[in-house]
């Protein structure tokens, strides 16, 4: 991708005040997306993916309790620093998103056609007969079938992947240059998943839009995406692109996520290869390597002092304080099916 970048996140931070004292989700979170482009963003559960995608577009309640800092550029504006009026017309407008959970996403007491039309009269100044019009046409273009019959249907008659199909919809309705995509197919079965993360990719490269994806899985990525960032406890602790972190893993934490990933000999034996221990409760914030408890190459230094980001390839940054060594040693790390058994 070459010009300017699209999007340009620095030095994000994002704290929630507790009753057990504040709790560092986002931990300096630092990247840029170009226009057009797919990143997929890696972790497990409560390693601050979802927080930083709400961050993004500063989508927490009061009751949240949530203080941001850093800066998050969006064609030219710092969306942090906007007025709220300003703001809403990037969510939605210019920015989409794709929540984790569509069932709870979508208001069920309106039709689906009706909460498409209400985007695409708000953000695009439709009518309501062009603003109807259009809803079914996107119904039609994510797969659904028989959209205008659809389109005046409440969402409890769709079943989980119409209905992740639904916010796919609503998502792109005002043509957005970025869409998040928060776990777009987590509970759907195999196949609808495949169908889901074919129609995202499908939509980025016609609409020329900004892909990012945020999961747990690194198939999912494989499929979808360019380039990855993997989090851990609030940080970025790898970002490269998709093949080179595939066959070039360097951090300890992205070797354990890549074990994860079932191969038919594994299940065949009975073998799981899990990564020891849990992540921390309390998120970044603290004064060494938050994965050094978990870590089978761990040393004094890790306990002691957070490692920065090192470049170990083209474009590949790892933040450990060995990555420049298993850089040089060739490690396969990022290839475990290669691996003897």
């Amino acid at each position: 991708m070459s010009g300017m970048p699209l999007l340009e996140v620095e030095d994000l931070h994002v704290t929630f005040n507790t009753a057990s004292g504040p709790v560092h989700a986002v931990d300096g979170v630092s990247f840029t997306m170009a226009p057009g482009a797919s990143l997929g963003v890696v972790g497990e559960s409560g390693s601050g993916k979802s927080v930083t995608a709400r961050a993004l577009l500063r989508l927490f309640a009061i009751t949240d309790d949530a203080r941001i800092s850093g800066s998050v550029h969006f064609d030219g504006a710092d969306l942090l620093r906007i007025d709220e009026r300003r703001l809403r017309h990037v969510r939605g407008g210019q920015i989409g998103m794709i929540f984790q959970d569509p069932l709870t996403s979508l208001n069920p007491l309106m039709t689906v056609g009706e909460q498409i039309a209400e985007s695409l009269r708000l953000h695009r100044g439709m009518g309501r007969s062009e603003a109807a019009s259009e809803a079914v046409e996107l119904l039609g273009r994510v797969g659904i079938a028989d959209p205008e019959r659809r389109a005046t249907e409440l969402p409890n008659s769709f079943s989980g992947g119409m209905r992740q199909r639904v916010m796919i919809s609503l998502a792109i309705a005002c043509r957005p240059r970025l869409l998040i995509a928060d776990e777009p197919t987590t509970a759907l079965d195999v196949t609808v998943q495949a169908e889901i993360l074919l129609l995202l990719d499908e939509l980025r490269r016609s609409e020329d839009m900004a892909l990012m994806l945020i999961t747990h899985d690194f198939g999912v990525v494989a499929a979808t995406c360019e380039d990855v960032q993997v989090m851990y406890a609030g940080k970025l602790v790898e970002k490269a692109s998709m093949a080179h972190l595939f066959d070039r893993a360097n951090h300890p934490y992205t070797e354990g996520l890549l074990r994860l990933v079932p191969r038919f000999e594994d299940a065949h034996a009975g073998r799981l290869h899990p990564i020891p221990g849990q992540p921390p409760i309390t998120g970044g914030g603290g004064s060494s390597c938050a994965f050094a408890p978990r870590c089978a190459h761990a040393f004094d230094r890790c306990r002691d002092e957070v490692p920065p980001e090192v470049a170990v390839g083209p474009q590949h940054l790892s933040a450990c304080w060995l990555a420049a060594e298993r850089a040089k040693d060739g490690t396969e790390a990022g290839r475990p099916w290669k691996r003897a058994q």
